[in-house]
């Protein structure tokens, strides 16, 4: 009665077949100063930032964040409510405001 290795066989068709020529590649590119440079860096500013980061196998770097959006509320006498207004954290968000609040008294008169 001859045996077969059931095993064997399933575990080599299920396993991918990995290229020889590319970890050699991934290796050079670890260890190319340029690489880590530009890569240190990135991961750094991407920390500091509070993102999360990960490095992959390949060298890829995935980067994840999530932005703060602020809003401001003031109270509206006439109409007895909060409305939302805009934050001043900027120059731009400040000429905006200062746009606005002209074409709104432009109207009113």
């Amino acid at each position: 009665m001859k045996r077969i290795d059931l095993l064997a066989k399933h575990a080599s068709l299920s396993a991918p077949k990995r290229s020889q020529d590319a970890e050699p590649e991934i290796t050079n590119m670890m260890l190319d100063p340029r690489y880590l440079r530009q890569s240190s860096s990135l991961i750094q500013e991407a920390l500091q930032k509070g993102f999360d980061v990960l490095q992959l196998a390949n060298g890829d770097i995935v980067t994840t964040g999530t932005k703060t959006v602020v809003y401001q509320y003031a109270w509206d006498e006439e109409k007895g409510k909060l409305i939302k207004t805009k934050p001043e954290a900027n120059r731009k968000n400040r000429r905006a405001n200062v746009e606005e609040t002209e074409d709104a008294e432009s109207e009113e008169a």
